[in-house]
């Protein structure tokens, strides 16, 4: 067995600002053992492990791979990275619904120049009620049958919430992505306003969530929950209750961001993706072929 752990570095077309943590490049890892290649890269802002751990833990997993033990490695992202590149993933990858964020004039002009509009758009809310509800009118009005969903992010309050829901056509919101910080607090909500909502379960400690009436759909970030047995078991489990499933990404690479494409395909059949983040990177740090390109990374460690 051949394994190669590399470091990359990779330039964004702008400066981001992740749930509050500023990102100028996106850092991250890549292995790959017996020629096939995974992605372990936390998101700062999202992730609850730093790059410095992961990188930490997958050298430590890599060893005990090279030795014939089990990696054992305990790190969602190393975990979800190493069975990425432990397990074929194969398969027609899954379209992305594109994302909506940012100052409102670059979006609606984008939106007009669309020689095909898209049904379905993820749209991330600023939290300025007017500048939020005339966004949701005016693409509803360019394209009378498109639907919506609305990612609050925990960052909201309930008076921000019903002041959007009083101005825009509710019929037109799919569902509301956590409109609380918590679970719970998402949930009376949601109860309370009669709300549609979903959890995006990468933000929050546990993959353990409530079931109500409201609630419609939960949107799995794999690199935030651990191996592709969890996730999988994660998402047929909603599929069986009758929630919607959607994958979304972590700002992976370009490699990460085509196995996802691939796994939501198998997870979650004929469903969008919302990996629409790999447009903030400049490089995708992949050739033609999709692998990353040697001659750009840094060998961190060898083995075998």
């Amino acid at each position: 067995m051949h394994i190669a752990v590399y470091g990359y570095e990779l330039p964004l077309t702008m400066a981001l600002t992740i749930r509050g943590t500023p990102l100028g490049r996106r850092r991250g890892l890549y292995v790959c053992i017996d020629g096939r290649w995974g992605e372990v890269a936390p998101l700062p802002g999202e992730s609850r492990e730093s790059l410095e751990d992961a990188r930490d833990e997958l050298l430590a997993a890599c060893a005990r791979l090279a030795q014939g033990q089990p990696h054992g490695a305990r790190l969602p992202s190393v975990q979800f990275g190493l069975d990425c590149t432990l397990t074929a993933i194969d398969g027609e990858p899954a379209p992305s619904l594109p994302l909506l964020e940012g100052e409102r004039e670059p979006i609606i002009r984008a939106w007009r120049c669309r020689r095909v509009h898209p049904q379905r758009a993820w749209l991330t809310l600023t939290g300025e009620v007017q500048h939020d509800a005339g966004l949701v009118r005016e693409l509803t009005l360019l394209v009378p049958s498109l639907q919506l969903v609305l990612d609050a992010g925990g960052r909201l309050s309930e008076e921000q919430l019903e002041g959007l829901w009083r101005r825009i056509d509710p019929a037109r919101i799919d569902w509301l992505l956590e409109p609380a910080a918590d679970l719970a607090a998402s949930r009376r909500l949601a109860e309370r306003h009669g709300w549609p909502v979903a959890f995006d379960l990468g933000r929050h400690a546990a993959p353990d969530y409530p079931l109500f009436d409201q609630l419609r759909a939960l949107v799995l970030r794999p690199s935030q929950l651990g191996s592709l047995a969890l996730c999988r078991e994660l998402a047929e489990a909603a599929r069986a209750r009758g929630l919607e499933v959607v994958v979304a990404d972590s700002l992976e690479s370009g490699l990460g961001n085509a196995q996802l494409a691939r796994l939501s395909a198998q997870w979650a059949p004929g469903q969008a993706a919302m990996l629409d983040r790999l447009r903030y990177l400049l490089d995708r740090g992949v050739d033609g072929n999709g692998r990353p390109d040697l001659g750009r990374l840094t060998l961190l460690r060898e083995y075998g």
